[in-house]
């Protein structure tokens, strides 16, 4: 079976993603918090968010995911410093996804926008954290299932990876330690990607 790519712009930075058998490829999720929205506007890439702002990501398990090439080109930030890494392609700017912290958390949130035939990965879940104060547009297609399945989803990757050691083949933090330490954004880039 072929492998899921996820390329950046320029086409310089290339990840495989291992699939499964057939969809779901991994727990799909739109979301509209305020972090997933400032990662690509921190970047100057508004343009990756969908309609309503929201960050289309299929999340997996890390050792699903390899680097194919371009590696010298990947980077990361944080929006505050003990926040989530966020992993992007420095030669085009394309945010690619994010990880926690640490390798300690066995997953990747990969954003979809990086990935030609998304229909292959399955339907959206759900779309969450919408801001109480932000009107999603009415015509958005419907999602399969509900914010509570989405998290369990979350439950079941990350205990699974931990089951299986995971974290100690995550291609982004190999040997444990950042495949580049994440640059924690300036306040005022920071007011910036949240305005």
């Amino acid at each position: 079976m072929d492998p899921i790519t996820l390329r950046c712009d320029c086409g310089k930075v290339e990840l495989h993603i291992a699939a499964r058998p057939a969809p779901p490829q991994g727990n799909r999720v739109i979301c509209h918090c305020d972090s997933c929205r400032a990662f690509p506007r921190a970047l100057g890439r508004a343009d990756v968010l969908g309609p309503g702002d929201g960050s289309d990501i299929v999340q997996i398990r890390c050792d699903r995911l390899s680097i194919v090439q371009g590696v010298e080109h990947i980077a990361a930030l944080r929006l505050s410093p003990k926040g989530l890494a966020r992993w992007y392609a420095a030669c085009c700017n394309t945010p690619l996804g994010n990880t926690g912290p640490s390798p300690s958390y066995p997953f990747f949130g990969a954003l979809t926008y990086g990935i030609a035939g998304k229909d292959a990965l399955g339907p959206v879940k759900a779309r969450v954290n919408i801001p109480k104060d932000k009107a999603l547009p009415e015509d958005l297609p419907p999602t399969s299932g509900s914010t509570l399945g989405v998290f369990l989803s979350i439950g079941r990757i990350m205990f699974g990876g931990w089951l299986k050691g995971a974290q100690k083949r995550h291609p982004l933090f190999p040997g444990g330690e950042p495949l580049v330490e994440p640059r924690v954004i300036s306040l005022e880039e920071k007011a910036a990607a949240y305005a």
